[in-house]
């Protein structure tokens, strides 16, 4: 069993995932905005910690998360695959949609956790906010919401 997941390190994850979240629930939906999800993560700590550091990082946030999170049993972390979360869209047709996204939470929350231990938690939690979609500045853009700031 893990040990006890921080309140804004859980938020955070779960905001991340809800700004790919897919209009259905479809398993293979689901996982493929999980997907994007940890790409983008998996790419933005690369910047910070090198290809090698992120892969210690997401494999020990995966593995500390599967010990909670059955349907993660069988999903494995890879930076040299096409997907991010090796076997995640067979998990999610397996468990289910959301026992997918919750196991995929719970890999980012552990993440977060992680990083909050070497750096600070503040300083981790901005890195992973930075991890957020394009779109989303394209949509501000495209609403004028820039002007506004």
């Amino acid at each position: 069993m893990t040990p006890p997941q921080s309140r804004p390190a859980e938020e955070l994850a779960r905001r991340l995932l809800a700004r790919d979240a897919p209009a259905e629930d479809a398993p293979d939906a689901v996982a493929a905005a999980a997907e994007r999800v940890c790409g983008r993560v998996s790419a933005n700590l690369s910047r910070w910690f090198g290809i090698d550091g992120t892969d210690a990082l997401f494999a020990r946030a995966v593995a500390r998360a599967q010990a909670d999170h059955p349907a993660l049993a069988n999903v494995r972390y890879s930076h040299q695959s096409a997907v991010c979360l090796e076997r995640l869209a067979e998990s999610a047709r397996r468990h289910g949609a959301h026992a997918a996204a919750d196991g995929v939470a719970a890999v980012l929350t552990v993440l977060i956790e992680l990083l909050g231990r070497l750096i600070g938690e503040d300083i981790a939690m901005r890195l992973l906010e930075q991890s957020g979609p394009a779109a989303a500045l394209d949509d501000a853009r495209g609403t004028g919401q820039e002007d506004q700031q």
